[in-house]
């Protein structure tokens, strides 16, 4: 039986988070009001103009930490569970 790395598992998922949510917010900063009929997408339609804010820099920063370290401890996780149950 292969075993997953952990660690491995829990940085891929935290890079990979990582790399989506600066993508997501530069669409959002450029595209501002049109990136909510394009994210709408992604929801099957639902109208997003209402949950919509004016992102900032710190609130991208402070987003982009919780988002990474969540996916890591998920990754992690994930790795720890699929380790036990793999035969």
């Amino acid at each position: 039986m292969v075993k997953l790395d952990v660690k491995a598992i829990g940085i891929a998922s935290a890079i990979i988070t990582g790399i989506v949510y600066v993508v997501c917010f530069l669409i959002v900063l450029i595209l501002g009001a049109a990136s909510l009929k394009f994210f709408s997408l992604f929801v099957h339609g639902i109208d997003l103009t209402s949950l919509a804010t004016s992102p900032s820099l710190g609130t991208g920063i402070l987003g982009l930490i919780i988002s990474v370290v969540v996916a890591y401890i998920f990754g992690y996780i994930f790795a720890l569970i699929y380790n036990k149950y793999a035969r």
